[in-house]
């Protein structure tokens, strides 16, 4: 009797410590994290954006530092592209010394799924506004973008501010003056 109970017992204790272990290891498999570090042409930091993928939904920092490739007091485009079109090589490719019309040319158009139009683009991310000293700060949080797709994307700042307007695909926000490749991140 004693032995049956002592096995009983210890059945138990495995199958708690069994359930915490596996609730605990699907908690960990939601949260997450990628990361872009945003570059100019010349290659320079300018920003980060970190995209922390939570149970529910997926919360975005994005901090932009001082850089003459923005303008302060304004709103620019701010978007995730999709990167994965060969032709159009890979990663953030900007030739300093081409006209902007050119740079980081090598990330595809916004994500997005099927026909979804500009404004409603899994992509399209509200946009920063530069303060006085040239810095931004975006936090937000969004259930919009598929976590499977955001590994390898471009984080791209644009030039101008985006109009958010259906029948503009890019939202005519200008040239790309940054751009980022989403990376998964092995730290908070």
């Amino acid at each position: 009797m004693i032995r049956k109970a002592l096995t009983l017992a210890t059945a138990t204790v495995v199958t708690a410590t069994a359930s915490v272990l596996l609730f605990n290891s699907q908690a960990n498999a939601h949260d997450v994290t990628f990361r872009a570090t945003l570059r100019d042409p010349q290659d320079k930091v300018v920003g980060t954006v970190k995209f922390r993928v939570t149970h529910h939904a997926m919360e975005v920092d994005a901090r932009l530092k001082p850089n003459d490739n923005v303008t302060p007091n304004q709103f620019h485009g701010f978007h995730i592209h999709a990167n994965n079109d060969p032709l159009n090589e890979e990663d953030c490719q900007a030739d300093p010394d081409e006209p902007q019309s050119t740079w980081f040319m090598s990330a595809d158009g916004h994500l997005k799924e099927g026909l979804q139009e500009h404004g409603a683009h899994m992509g399209d991310l509200p946009s920063p506004l530069v303060m006085a000293d040239g810095t931004a700060r975006l936090a937000f949080t969004t259930d919009r973008i598929d976590p499977g797709d955001l590994k390898g994307t471009a984080v791209i700042l644009h030039k101008d501010p985006d109009d958010f307007r259906p029948a503009t695909p890019t939202g005519n926000a200008g040239p790309r003056m940054a751009c980022g490749v989403v990376r998964r991140a092995w730290w908070g």
